[in-house]
């Protein structure tokens, strides 16, 4: 068991913050997502924020996403930190939203990737074995829950 856990470390680059500021620093890429920024830098959690702009919550989005045929897909690595399950499942909670698929392991490559449960116009998935930055934790099972999404249909509640 140990084995599987230093093999996945081992995988994670920690130069991808590098990667990512060079590439959100290319002109081209932030022509295409409308920023206007001088230059992009990762978030330090040492910082001192001060986002006056920042919502109190996200959920009025989220509903209004729900009551508009967008289908909404949240979705967290269970091992996360910055953003617990259970904190997106509190936030759920407050939705009031019925459920409709209760919570079901789903596979990939054979074995529990995670869990997910549906709500009425809206689907909580969790990554097993993931952090906070999902694909570099865990590319397949993520590749996976996105193909899943892509294809409007629930992650495989069985290890085919």
């Amino acid at each position: 068991m140990m084995q599987n856990y230093s093999k996945q470390i081992s995988e994670f680059d920690p130069c991808t913050d590098k990667y990512i500021s060079a590439y959100l620093n290319t002109p081209e890429v932030q022509e295409s997502l409308h920023a206007t920024v001088p230059k992009w830098e990762v978030c330090n959690k040492v910082m001192n924020y001060n986002w006056l702009e920042e919502p109190e919550s996200l959920l009025p989005v989220i509903k209004e996403l729900m009551s508009s045929e967008v289908r909404v897909w949240l979705y967290s690595g269970d091992t996360d930190p910055n953003v617990p399950v259970t904190t997106t499942q509190y936030a759920i909670k407050k939705l009031e939203v019925p459920v409709e698929t209760p919570w079901y392991a789903w596979y990939s490559k054979g074995e529990v990737g995670g869990y997910v449960v549906g709500y009425q116009n809206l689907t909580f998935v969790t990554i097993r074995g993931s952090g906070h930055f999902t694909p570099s934790y865990q590319p397949a099972r993520t590749l996976d829950v996105f193909s899943s999404f892509l294809n409007g249909q629930f992650p495989p509640s069985s290890p085919n």
